[in-house]
């Protein structure tokens, strides 16, 4: 049994056409008895009307950066929040007023306000890259031990819980799944990918930020490429 991890937006979906193909392949995948999860930085509602719009399946998600963790029924299996002691603090920290839009998310609520108790996620957008960049390093920096601060697509900002990631997700689905790490493979993009792309069989994306072209594997135009390498034994 194999397992297979990918990053949604401008992996598993960059175009239409893109995604069908993948879903093929993903289905062929899956007809193997092998496991496909979807890693990402998306919330659960955001995620759930790219499923209905597109009509593919998985094993498991990995919402808000691997925050929770939810099977294919959807029910949650685990869900790791920001310590609530910390949010004032990193609120005063984001400056607010300076930023286009921000919300955050909470297990499987996807548009609450700061007052909601054990969010999963904030995501705060600025006018600019440099903004949002210097932003997420000033937090990184200054909440390290509490939580993960990651620029994402769009000039934005997303943080999350220092005790999750995709990179946690994964090893939780493959303990429970009894899958040993040289027959799990993923594939992303963008900051939150890095450390999936680092512990395990990780590929990039043609798109991919700097620093995956450095820790990757190797590098794809498309996940439907990756999987039929891996169906057909290419890649090890």
């Amino acid at each position: 049994m194999k397992l297979l991890a990918s990053d949604y937006d401008q992996t598993f979906y960059i175009s239409d056409s893109d995604i069908q193909k993948n879903i093929k392949e993903v289905n062929k995948f899956r007809k193997e008895k092998n496991i496909f999860v979807l890693a990402t930085g998306r919330s659960y509602e955001d995620l759930m009307k790219k499923i209905e719009k597109y009509h593919f399946t998985y094993d498991y998600l990995a919402i808000n950066h691997g925050a929770t963790i939810l099977d294919q029924e959807n029910r949650i299996l685990l869900n790791k929040s920001i310590p609530n002691h910390i949010i004032p603090k990193i609120k005063k920290y984001l400056d607010l007023e300076k930023s286009i839009s921000y919300f955050c998310c909470a297990t499987l609520e996807s548009r609450v306000d700061f007052m909601h108790e054990n969010l999963t996620k904030i995501a705060v957008t600025y006018k600019t890259k440099e903004e949002a960049l210097k932003k997420a390093e000033e937090i990184k920096s200054l909440f390290n031990n509490f939580v993960h601060a990651y620029y994402v697509n769009k000039n934005s900002v997303e943080i999350t819980s220092k005790l999750v990631s995709k990179e946690e997700a994964i090893s939780y689905i493959a303990k429970i799944n009894k899958i040993k790490n040289k027959n799990i493979y993923t594939i992303g993009d963008g900051y939150s990918d890095i450390e999936m792309i680092k512990k395990f069989n990780g590929y990039g994306m043609n798109c991919s930020v700097e620093e995956i072209y450095k820790k990757a594997k190797g590098i794809y135009p498309s996940v439907s490429k990756l999987i039929q390498d891996i169906r057909e034994s290419k890649i090890r």
